[in-house]
């Protein structure tokens, strides 16, 4: 679980900065609504680490499987946001593809970094 500590980490400091140059650049921009956006994807990866990732070895069609859900669930929420709430929507989007690719990377080095320490434990074992 020290994985979900870094994300709540990383969606912290993201939105920080994220609030401290719409606040006092762009303040026209910024909507509350915004929280809403790394409360997403820390509940995406949370659920992501503890169904799938804590898992010994998931397989390879399990993990793209699940990148693909989240992007669907992902264009989902956009889509449900620009049709509905219609409020800053272009400024909303921007926002979404600031934590959505953060969160990517961040992803994509987790599981680089789960690999590691398995692929150091089997070559332990041999």
């Amino acid at each position: 679980m020290k994985y979900f500590g870094y994300l709540v980490v990383l969606m912290a400091v993201l939105f920080g900065i994220e609030y401290f140059v719409l606040e006092y650049n762009y303040p026209q921009y910024l909507s509350p609504i915004f929280i809403s956006i790394p409360l997403y994807f820390i509940l995406i990866g949370f659920l992501s680490i503890r169904l799938v990732y804590s898992k010994p070895s998931p397989s390879i069609a399990k993990l793209m499987a699940v990148k693909t859900l989240k992007i669907l669930i992902s264009m989902i929420v956009i889509l449900v946001y620009v049709v509905v709430i219609k409020v800053q929507s272009v400024s909303f989007l921007f926002s979404f593809l600031y934590y959505f690719l953060s969160y990517l990377f961040y992803e994509t080095w987790m599981i680089y970094a789960l690999n590691q320490k398995k692929s150091t434990k089997k070559d332990e074992q041999h």
